[in-house]
């Protein structure tokens, strides 16, 4: 009899060593699970900041560089619109040259053309020739004078024209390459000119790019601050009544002594560092009337709330359980019908909820 409860009470315990093993060992399992769902998740947190410091970092790079080539363009369209660009400075030195170049030719020339003609004018000894005939017209040997200086007169002349025609061709010649110098450089003018408007063009186009990219980095930024804020889950209300000192939840108007309000600060990878976010509760009777314990001195609705705190928010869930009012009990009896509850932040309603009392 003995050994049949000896080996009664080894089975039991038995039996009880394998279902306490079992129990560890599935709740080992399930406390392995939750610690694995952690790490990913804060590994999936750390990658997505990271990669968001990666395209930020990213973008400031392109910013940087498009300034500097911005830069530069506008220092080498300064340089080409200056008076000092030497490549416009020598085209201007060498059109002032040749003008005075043509400038002493002409005058040299004309001067040089105007004493010829003096020296070898025919008039002069043709009249004085003309006057020696008619004093001797009787004279044979006179006349033969005036015939032979009249010959010499006209060689003179027709010299003195073959020079003014030599004068004038080479004259032309030295016009005609002055014109082609000057077509030269104005043709590197253009070339100058055809230069600055397209580095212009090329400038207003790098500022163009670099608007267009300042203007993204300014929605990026702004979507990085907007999305590192808390965002908010459902919100709930109940009423609440102490029975025997314990607040027991109802829906029954007259008996409710406070308000639970609940909701959830939803998690958010995004936010890296702690936030402050100030949070205001409105709940509005059926009546359209706002209850609060605040509003002894204000007369515009919108402005009155129920409840108003700050939470501190680092990026977890957590779980959110406030009750109006804060202190005491509701005073008077709450109305029968819908009433509405609103969450607001930052002067934006971001949850929106009803309920109904009895």
């Amino acid at each position: 009899m003995n050994k049949n409860v000896l080996t009664i009470v080894l089975i039991v315990l038995l039996l009880a060593s394998l279902g306490s093993n079992t129990y560890l060992y599935l709740n080992k399992l399930k406390s392995d699970k939750e610690l694995q769902d952690k790490v990913a998740i804060m590994n999936a947190k750390e990658l997505l900041q990271s990669k968001l410091n990666s395209m930020e970092d990213s973008l400031q790079l392109v910013i940087q560089t498009f300034q500097n080539e911005n830069q530069t363009l506008v220092l080498k369209v300064e340089e080409l619109e200056g008076d000092k660009n030497p490549r416009v400075m020598a085209a201007l030195q060498e059109i002032y040259r040749l003008r005075r170049e043509v400038s002493n030719r002409i005058n040299v020339d004309y001067d040089g053309n105007s004493n010829k003609s003096n020296n070898s004018n025919p008039s002069v000894g043709y009249q004085s020739e003309s006057n020696n005939i008619k004093n001797n017209t009787g004279s044979s040997e006179i006349a033969g004078n005036v015939s032979k200086k009249s010959t010499k007169s006209s060689r003179t002349k027709a010299n003195g024209s073959t020079n003014d025609v030599g004068n004038l061709d080479k004259l032309r010649l030295q016009l005609e390459l002055l014109t082609v110098k000057v077509t030269e450089l104005m043709a590197q003018i253009e070339v100058l000119t055809n230069e600055k408007n397209e580095f212009v063009m090329t400038l207003n186009a790098e500022k163009e790019k670099s608007a267009s990219l300042e203007a993204e980095n300014v929605d990026f930024r702004d979507r990085l601050e907007k999305g590192a804020r808390p965002q908010f889950g459902a919100l709930l209300l109940i009423g609440l009544f102490d029975k025997k000192g314990i607040m027991t939840e109802t829906l029954k108007a007259s008996s409710i002594e406070k308000i639970r309000v609940m909701f959830d600060v939803l998690e958010n990878a995004m936010v890296t560092q702690p936030v402050e976010e100030e949070v205001l509760i409105r709940i509005i009777d059926p009546n359209g009337g706002v209850l609060s314990t605040t509003n002894a001195r204000l007369s515009d609705k919108s402005k009155v709330v129920s409840l108003k705190q700050t939470i501190n928010f680092d990026g977890a869930l957590q779980k959110a359980k406030w009750n109006f009012p804060e202190k005491g009990v509701i005073t008077g009896k709450l109305s029968k019908g819908k009433y509405t509850a609103e969450l607001w932040t930052r002067g934006l309603m971001r949850q929106k909820n009803n309920f109904t009392l009895n």
